[in-house]
């Protein structure tokens, strides 16, 4: 008996043709970035409408200035002198306040006023505890403003506002205080506003005499 043998007939591979494979590695690269922007527009969209947690201040701004001593501040703040009324915002990493005085006060009382709500601040929250940043935390930054009116005055008015702001960033060393009632450049100022006073017309010399002669 006979013994026949099968012989198996080996198809040969398949080989990807070069434009091929690039069209597949194409798609791959296109389909990676793809695939972020639509996770990342489905995570949003989930997230609409929600809260989001955390703070830019995280580890920083320790000690914190809390409600109460905000409030204590305001009513000490409110204690000095021809002051008519206080406000004490505390927002974002800033403590502003605004004292508004009497109307007929001077430059120099208000001047007074500043340093007396810069002590008082100083007194409830050192300075240099709440106010002075560290190398590693951020702390609040300060603004006192002082006025007579929040209305603006016009330039070289009679009896204009008077108007102090003292602020320190957490990154200055100390405190600085500008005039905000009064310009640098009075002339420049009120050039820019439309009040410059007109010139006085000087006559022109006469370059001969009439009449001259020898």
């Amino acid at each position: 008996m006979s013994e026949i043998k099968q012989t198996k007939t080996k198809k040969a591979k398949k080989r990807l043709s070069k434009s091929a494979l690039i069209l597949i590695i194409g798609s791959i690269i296109i389909a990676i970035p793809v695939i972020a922007f639509l996770t990342i527009l489905g995570v949003s969209a989930l997230q609409t409408g929600s809260p989001r947690d955390g703070s830019r201040f995280d580890a920083d701004l320790d000690p914190a200035i809390t409600n109460d001593a905000v409030s204590a501040l305001k009513t000490d703040l409110g204690s000095i002198g021809s002051v008519e009324s206080v406000d004490v915002i505390l927002s974002e990493g800033q403590l502003k306040i605004f004292i508004d005085t009497n109307d007929s006060l001077s430059e120099d009382e208000i001047d007074s006023i500043v340093t007396s709500a810069y002590n008082k601040v100083n007194s409830a929250l050192p300075i240099n505890t709440y106010f002075t940043a560290t190398d590693s935390k951020k702390m609040y930054d300060l603004q006192i403003n002082v006025y007579t009116t929040a209305e603006a005055s016009p330039i070289g008015a009679e009896n204009a506002r008077q108007y102090k702001l003292l602020h320190k960033n957490s990154m200055e060393a100390t405190y600085g205080i500008d005039d905000m009632a009064h310009p640098k450049d009075p002339a420049l100022a009120a050039e820019l506003e439309g009040l410059t006073p007109e010139t006085e017309e000087v006559p022109e010399e006469e370059t001969s005499e009439e009449g001259s002669g020898d």
